[in-house]
């Protein structure tokens, strides 16, 4: 994997690599990983014979350029990163796979005609729902609860908060501080439904993703994601990550979509 960077807005290197040849394939990570999954699952060289793959680092992830301020990580910013990466690689046509926070970064791409234009032909998005999701009082409360375990770290009193181990290990090896600010910086997005994609749109999931929580949230979109012209796949028994994990069975869905796109 031989890192390349293309500067974007905010002064923000993104890191990306590029391999093989023909259309243009984007791969996109979610909000806590980085673009070496792609790799690691076998998706690259999957693809590389017959299509560009291209895969990124998101802003604050990886390789790419870190600040702490949550105005670095607007939706112009993301979708931003990814017309710079795109135009670095000299692709003129592409498809987007995006999978969890990268999949939500799909469907606002997918939603906004002036950073999609004729470039994008198509978006797979795998491991999230429509709707309000960053604005929701879940998503804020997790916020306060981040914000004040980052600044009690910071403060040197972290052992004397009672968190749960998980949580705890979290804060201990992680810089709370900048997955407070990505967070936070993504509380201003709008939502998005199905019929505001302006390119066609493959969107799945697994019968387990989110503990069904994804899976609810898009059984009961799938009515609007039909009337939108959209597809919809569900797999068996699939969990979160599996959506991206199981290549052999995951293949030939992908496969099929980028067909019907060209």
């Amino acid at each position: 994997m031989t890192t390349q960077f293309v500067p974007s807005i905010n002064d923000v290197q993104i890191a990306y690599d590029v391999r093989g040849s023909g259309p243009g394939l984007l791969l996109v990570h979610g909000f806590s990983n980085n673009r070496s999954m792609w790799h690691d699952y076998g998706w690259v060289e999957h693809f590389q014979a017959s299509r560009t793959v291209i895969t990124m680092d998101i802003r604050g992830c990886g390789e790419s350029g870190k600040t702490h301020d949550p105005a670095d990580y607007t939706l112009h910013a993301h979708l931003t990163d990814i017309t710079s990466v795109l135009d670095a690689c000299g692709v003129t046509q592409c498809v987007y796979w995006g999978w969890s926070f990268g999949a939500t970064i799909g469907t606002h791409l997918a939603a906004s005609p002036a950073h999609l234009g004729e470039r994008i032909k198509g978006v797979v998005i795998a491991g999230t729902y429509f709707g309000a999701i960053f604005s929701s009082e879940r998503w804020r409360s997790d916020n306060l609860e981040i914000a004040q375990v980052a600044k009690a770290k910071r403060e040197g009193r972290l052992d004397a908060l009672d968190l749960p181990d998980g949580l705890r290990h979290f804060a201990e090896t992680n810089d709370l501080d900048l997955f407070w600010a990505r967070r936070y910086g993504v509380e201003s997005w709008p939502a998005v439904e199905p019929a505001d994609l302006h390119c066609p749109a493959l969107i799945y999931t697994g019968e387990n993703d989110g503990d069904g929580r994804i899976v609810d949230k898009l059984r009961e979109q799938q009515p609007a994601i039909d009337a939108a012209g959209h597809t919809f796949h569900c797999f068996d028994a699939f969990d979160h990550e599996q959506l991206v994990s199981e290549r052999a069975t995951v293949a030939p869905v992908i496969e099929a979509f980028l067909q019907s796109v060209g």
